[in-house]
């Protein structure tokens, strides 16, 4: 099964074209065929390249912390999967390569990759250009709501639309993307 990406209309409000993809269903449970493990897929990761990955969370505690077991990042390939277990979302793919800001907190950077949780939450990580003085290591990205974001390609929305967004997909504030985004290995928390 294979991802379908297809150009759509140009939208009014936004002025860019959106993008369809073909994706698991997120809350989809199905078979790791390499671990032969069975889980939830519970987010899905789309990075600048139009390469999607899926968060995996096997069932289960850690005996040692009682913590959830980690969610491991898994490409489609791996898991097995029905036809009804995919959807079409459209995804802004424009404003990945564009320099954003979430407004809160003023942390800026290029958008990198688009985060879609569970919840239909809908979030862009955003990585700083620059490194560390101290370290010298490249300072680390960020996920963030997207509707918390502007930019020259992000669409504003009015308070009424933003209220009821927020109301439809809620944004996570326990599951942050760090917690679970590894760096060099390929579990997550």
């Amino acid at each position: 099964m294979t991802r379908d990406l297809v150009r759509t209309k140009k939208t009014q409000q936004a002025r860019l074209y959106m993008i369809k993809l073909k994706v698991i269903k997120l809350g989809t449970v199905c078979k790791d065929n390499a671990t032969d493990l069975n889980g939830t897929v519970t987010h899905w990761i789309c990075n600048m390249g139009k390469r999607i990955d899926y968060l995996f969370q096997p069932p289960g505690t850690n005996p040692d912390d009682g913590q959830p077991l980690k969610k491991i990042i898994l490409e489609e390939e791996r898991l097995k999967l029905s036809d009804d277990q995919f959807e079409e979302v459209e995804i802004p793919f424009e404003i990945l390569g564009t320099e954003v800001i979430n407004n809160a907190s003023g942390f800026n950077g290029m958008a990198v990759e688009f985060v879609r949780h569970v919840n239909g939450c809908f979030h862009v990580v955003i990585q700083p250009k620059g490194v560390l003085r101290k370290t010298n290591s490249p300072i680390h990205k960020a996920e963030f709501d997207l509707r918390e974001c502007s930019g020259k390609m992000i669409a504003k929305m009015n308070e009424e639309e933003l209220k009821k967004s927020k109301e439809k997909n809620p944004s996570p504030t326990n599951d942050s993307f760090e917690k679970w985004r590894p760096i060099a290995n390929s579990t997550a928390r």
